[in-house]
């Protein structure tokens, strides 16, 4: 068995070197879609490593951004502006006709910036 600080080690780096990918992006202005993934992905590595969770198994991000809402944010650890974020970000990087997906926009990136920065910083401050 993994040891659980190890797994949540190694998902807090991945989330933030998710967030300095997405950071690179931004600033070459590649793509906002390639963007918002990286970002939606910082926030995903963010929550694997509150749960702790080396590998999800059956589980899919819409259930573990429901298990965040339930156990983090409904019960006042986290702010419920992260789980917007969240959802937001998922509602992007989940189209299911690719030809026709929604680009974000530049503010929608600025906006998402700011959460996701904040979000794994507070992920970071509540594990170590």
């Amino acid at each position: 068995m993994i040891d659980k600080s190890v797994v949540i080690g190694r998902r807090l780096k991945e989330a933030e070197e998710s967030l300095s990918e997405a950071e690179l992006l931004k600033e070459e202005k590649i793509s906002n879609i390639a963007t918002l993934a990286k970002l939606y992905h910082a926030m995903i590595y963010g929550l694997l490593a509150l749960f702790g969770m080396d590998d999800i198994g059956s589980l899919t991000h819409a259930d573990l951004i429901e298990r965040f809402d339930r156990e983090f944010v409904k019960k006042g650890f986290f702010k419920k502006e992260y789980l917007e974020a969240m959802k937001f970000a998922y509602d992007f990087t989940h189209e299911c006709d690719c030809v026709h997906i929604k680009q974000p926009e530049d503010r929608d990136i600025d906006y998402l910036f700011s959460m996701v920065k904040d979000f794994v910083k507070n992920v970071k401050r509540n594990l170590l």
